[in-house]
């Protein structure tokens, strides 16, 4: 599902929301604040801010809730809450916690920036773009992989050390190092939400794929051509290939291939038929062919096989 984007505004607030603005919150004349956090126990009712807020979670656990949905936050896991969208924290009693939290006015990264003023074609807004989700779409955790956790927790550290320091043109030096950091999150999340749909599919297709690979199993010495499976099933050329290489691991034709090899080993080895014979039995109409394949997936010769196998059998 394509995300909507909105532009970012005040709505009016549910009185039980607590509002947070970035003059009060942010209180430097940079729009920009990084710090750790460790709080414990107790939580942080439903709120919003004016601001972008990124908490990144050093050690211990969290429940995220927003949209009326709860997430439980680990080591390595991050959100990034745009401007007005409500959400609530609530801390685990007892456990011991270490934040890095980040907030940042829009015009941090794009000085231009106003709401509705027609901004998405600058380079800067494409960065923000991605993250103006109401509580409906906004991600409310990302599960950050081994190489990608390591360095955004880099990248989170030389800030604090940066904003700390506050050296010369070190608001530059922030400014680069978000925008590294939120383009390495867009991709994560990409990478995640493909992943989403990846097993939304494979389930929606698991029963088409079981009867399809059973069908095979039941067929395999028939005329199976990859054409005819994809007419019985009602199912494209491409999409078929796609799903079967992700349900079995294989291409269609190298399943195929190795059910044939694999009956064609047992005949060798439990009846008298011929090597011409079994090929063909197998469902191969070329004993060349047969005899090339079967000594790549096993290596020897069909003959070679059945004679020693023979001769095993005849000595035991």
């Amino acid at each position: 599902m394509m995300l909507e984007r909105r532009e970012l505004q005040q709505r009016p607030m549910p009185q039980d929301v607590q509002f947070y603005r970035a003059e009060s919150e942010i209180g430097t004349p940079l729009p920009f604040k990084i710090y750790r956090w460790n709080h414990a126990g107790g939580s942080i009712r439903d709120h919003t801010h004016d601001y972008f807020q990124i908490w990144y979670v050093v050690k211990g656990e969290f429940m995220h809730t927003i949209n009326n949905h709860t997430y439980r936050m680990v080591k390595g896991n991050i959100f990034v809450i745009p401007p007005y969208a409500v959400h609530r924290v609530t801390l685990v009693a007892d456990q011991g916690i270490d934040i890095i939290g980040l907030e940042f006015l829009p015009h941090f990264i794009d000085e231009q920036y106003q709401p509705h003023n027609g901004s998405r074609g600058r380079f800067d807004y494409s960065y923000l773009e991605q993250f103006m989700l109401d509580e409906e779409h906004v991600t409310p955790k990302v599960a950050l992989s081994g190489a990608t956790d390591l360095e955004v927790s880099k990248i989170l550290n030389d800030m604090l050390d940066e904003y700390q320091q506050a050296n010369r043109y070190y608001e530059l030096v922030l400014k680069a190092d978000l925008l590294k950091l939120m383009t390495m999150l867009v991709r994560e999340m990409d990478r995640q939400r493909n992943s989403d749909d990846v097993d939304e599919r494979l389930g929606k297709f698991k029963e088409l794929m079981t009867a399809a690979i059973h069908y095979i199993h039941e067929h395999y010495n028939e005329e199976l051509r990859l054409e005819m499976i994809c007419r019985k099933f009602n199912i494209s050329k491409t999409y078929f290939c796609d799903l079967f290489k992700r349900f079995t691991g294989k291409t269609y034709n190298d399943y195929l291939v190795d059910i044939r090899i694999h009956k064609a080993a047992a005949m060798l080895l439990d009846t008298d038929m011929s090597v011409t014979d079994i090929c063909f039995q197998v469902g191969f109409n070329d004993v060349p062919y047969f005899s090339r394949v079967f000594k790549r997936k096993t290596g020897v010769t069909p003959s070679h096989f059945k004679k020693n196998a023979l001769s095993v059998w005849q000595h035991s």
